[in-house]
């Protein structure tokens, strides 16, 4: 699945613009954890997450994630904005809870 496919599969509002929104994202990491996330050790997955921290864009990048996505309708802060756009790590926002986030990326990763 494209980068575009699952923000529109979540019905997302872009927040930090992804340079390549055609980028081929494998899989996701929900969590509200940060060590969960750092454990993950998947690739080319995004992150979808209900925490509202600076931390999350600074784990981001340490993972290598190709992008953030904070549900429950969560808003970034300034700080959180500027860190985004530092990095190059695209960030959205949607009002769906996570679980729902998840039941829609399996249903549109399944072949």
């Amino acid at each position: 699945m494209l980068l575009r496919e699952v923000a529109q599969a979540l019905e997302a509002e872009e927040v930090v613009r992804a340079e390549d929104p055609d980028i081929e994202v494998d899989s996701a990491a929900a969590a509200d954890l940060l060590s969960d996330i750092l454990a993950t050790g998947k690739e080319q997955f995004v992150i979808l997450t209900g925490l509202v921290s600076p931390q999350v864009i600074r784990t981001a990048q340490v993972v290598g994630a190709l992008a953030v996505f904070l549900v429950r309708g969560k808003h970034p802060t300034q700080e959180i904005i500027g860190l985004a756009q530092a990095h190059g790590i695209p960030l959205y926002t949607t009002s769906l809870p996570l679980f729902e986030s998840c039941v829609r990326l399996a249903a549109l990763a399944k072949p």
